[in-house]
């Protein structure tokens, strides 16, 4: 098909001749609303109908994935609820280590344990003791009570006398056994943290998480139908369940499963595995299935440690109606809508690719245009699909314009920039190396040429010189008739710039001697060259106006690489290639050894001299 050519309209824009277009094609927007919607209203659609009747059951009953879930999210509370005396703990040894206060009954550290004590709510009592067997204590029998804080003396308590005796056998933080607590009424699960300075032992912390508090967590998180949550302290005793009563002394702190009044707990020791349904407990757990009262309940329950020598088990439990019924439903439903699954996937599929195809090879072109290989495109084909068409036709008129536009940018630059992210960056001092060629006699060589003569030795000239910087890792920042700037260290930072730039000089050197033997034995006059190399501190990058910005280099060292090219005249104006180079740029090259020294010289624009060396 011939491609249409862009012409001028009569406003200067460029207008686009479009070709006649073929009929019998289809616009994508209904096609794919016919097919898809279909295909959706048929397989999706009774697949979803069927699910929905199954999960509405699901989800009337709670089955047992709301168990599972309920398990996962008592296992966070449980963690958060104890873990408020862990952070308490941290948080007064800190106060003390750093001096801030002084154990003692009365005053300062008073408040502080009353303010700590208000700050976690889980937390029911904190008692810091020294060794002497003195203590101070906040305790609060309720959530929500005020603190009650007092100075004891617990060396006439003999089991208060153990547990102090007992925390001072271990040398880190550790919670201890549940004990009954008389003046909060309740059992405690205790968080003791003993103090230790340089091998002695200064008393200890004690932060109690009673049990009320644990039971109500679980009631609370026992509001959803048919699903209770527990925690069993070893493997015979209830810690906490939704209306559990705390035992009432010392003798007794926890209670026995078996007395607890719970008949699924009770039953606990007679579980079996559940194997219906395809059930998977998650991680770490294990599903039983237990019969209380003459109903079947399915149990999930997880063991986890840290909390103490004995470890606790939570679980969670529901009747086997809630999980049973509804799973045998569900697995049929999805029996039914799998097989209609399957004819909509592979009707998809076929309506995809005659989709998609196109699509991906215009995309995959389009990329070679974002990393501008304007050169390596080709053109996409058409589409019976309308939009595809378009698509395609629009593309392939864009590109056209790209690859003349793609003449007249520095495209190995601007990919450097667009591959490190660096579009827009504004500009940076960097330390540079730059070069300045230009043609010794341009004017001369160039008479008796007609204009496109000149136009071809130029572009003929600034290909062998543009070649040598390309080839040492140069940025070419523009032509200036016949004369080139290029520099080293960005965008790209390059450790050895002043190397490379000599390099390349002595490569354009040698290029042009190649090139002055080829047009002397054409009966041309030679082309001398001169170049100046200069290396410091610039300012590179985004530099013009918004609408049109350079990615250039400003700063003095540009001045003095020109001047130094400049001064080539001067030194040897016969030379068919002279390269020279400063001091500085030397001695960081490393090529001390190829270079002449020519003296300090006092260039235009610059007070003090410039030490100069010969390269060629």
């Amino acid at each position: 098909m011939q491609r249409p050519r862009p012409t001028p309209g009569k406003t200067g824009a460029i207008v686009v001749t479009r070709p006649a277009r073929p009929t019998g094609r289809f616009a994508i927007a209904p096609t794919l609303v016919v097919a898809v919607g279909t295909l959706v209203s048929v397989s999706v659609g009774s697949i979803l109908a069927l699910q929905y009747y199954a999960s509405t059951q699901i989800v009337s009953t709670l089955g047992s994935g709301l168990v599972a879930r309920n398990l996962q999210i008592l296992e966070r509370a449980l963690s958060r609820h104890l873990g408020a005396a862990v952070t308490q703990g941290i948080y007064i040894e800190k106060a003390l280590r750093d001096g801030a206060y002084e154990i003692g009954g009365k005053g300062a550290f008073s408040h502080f344990l009353s303010g700590a004590l208000a700050a976690a709510p889980q937390v029911n009592g904190i008692i810091v003791a020294r060794p002497d067997n003195h203590a101070a204590r906040a305790i609060r029998a309720l959530p929500g009570s005020l603190p009650v804080r007092d100075w004891i003396d617990f060396s006439t308590d003999a089991p208060a006398m153990e547990i102090a005796a007992e925390i001072k056998t271990h040398p880190t933080p550790n919670w201890g056994a549940p004990v009954y607590a008389a003046r909060m009424g309740q059992t405690v699960l205790n968080y003791r943290v003993p103090l230790w300075t340089d091998g002695a032992y200064d008393g200890f912390i004690a932060i109690g998480v009673g049990t009320k508090g644990l039971s109500d967590l679980t009631e609370e998180l026992s509001k959803s139908p048919n699903t209770n949550v527990f925690v069993i302290y070893g493997a015979d005793h209830v810690l906490a369940a939704p209306g559990s009563s705390p035992p009432a002394s010392r003798d007794t702190p926890m209670v026995p499963i078996r007395e607890a009044g719970n008949a699924v707990l009770s039953a606990l020791s007679g579980a079996v595995p559940f194997t219906q349904g395809g059930l998977i407990a998650p991680a770490g757990a294990r599903i039983s299935q237990v019969t209380a009262n003459e109903e079947n309940y399915v149990v999930i329950t997880k063991e986890i440690t840290g909390y103490g020598a004995t470890p606790l088990t939570i679980g969670a439990y529901s009747p086997l109606r809630t999980v049973d019924g509804p799973l045998r439903l569900l697995s049929q439903s999805l029996a039914a809508g799998l097989a209609l699954l399957l004819i909509s996937v592979a009707l998809a599929v076929a309506l995809s690719r005659l989709i998609s195809r196109p699509i991906r090879r215009t995309a995959e072109e389009a990329a070679k245009i974002a990393t501008l290989e304007f050169d390596e495109v080709n053109p996409v084909t058409g589409s019976i699909l309308r939009e595809i068409d378009d698509l395609a036709f629009n593309f392939n008129t864009m590109l056209e314009g790209v690859k003349n536009f793609g003449r007249y940018v520095p495209r190995k630059l601007v990919g450097r920039l667009i591959h490190d992210g660096r579009i827009g960056d504004g500009s940076e001092e960097r330390d540079l190396t730059v070069m300045f060629t230009d043609i010794a006699g341009f004017t001369a060589t160039c008479e008796g040429l007609s204009p496109n003569d000149v136009a071809a030795f130029i572009n003929h000239h600034l290909t062998l010189v543009a070649a040598c910087i390309d080839r040492e890792g140069g940025t070419i920042d523009k032509y200036i008739g016949d004369a080139v700037m290029a520099f080293w260290g960005a965008p790209d930072r390059i450790d050895d710039a002043p190397a490379r730039a000599c390099r390349a000089a002595l490569a354009i050197g040698r290029a042009i001697q190649a090139d002055n033997a080829a047009r002397l034995a054409q009966g041309k006059s030679p082309v001398r060259i001169r170049i100046g190399l200069h290396r410091g501190p610039l300012i590179v990058g985004d530099i013009g106006a918004p609408e049109r910005i350079n990615y250039t280099v400003v700063g003095d060292v540009v001045n003095a690489a020109q001047r130094l090219e400049s001064l080539g005249k001067e030194i040897d104006r016969d030379a068919e290639v002279i390269v020279l180079a400063s001091a500085e740029t030397i001695r960081d090259s490393g090529l001390q050894s190829l270079a002449a020294h020519q003296g300090a010289y006092t260039v235009k624009g610059k007070e003090r001299p410039i030490d100069v060396y010969r390269l060629a």
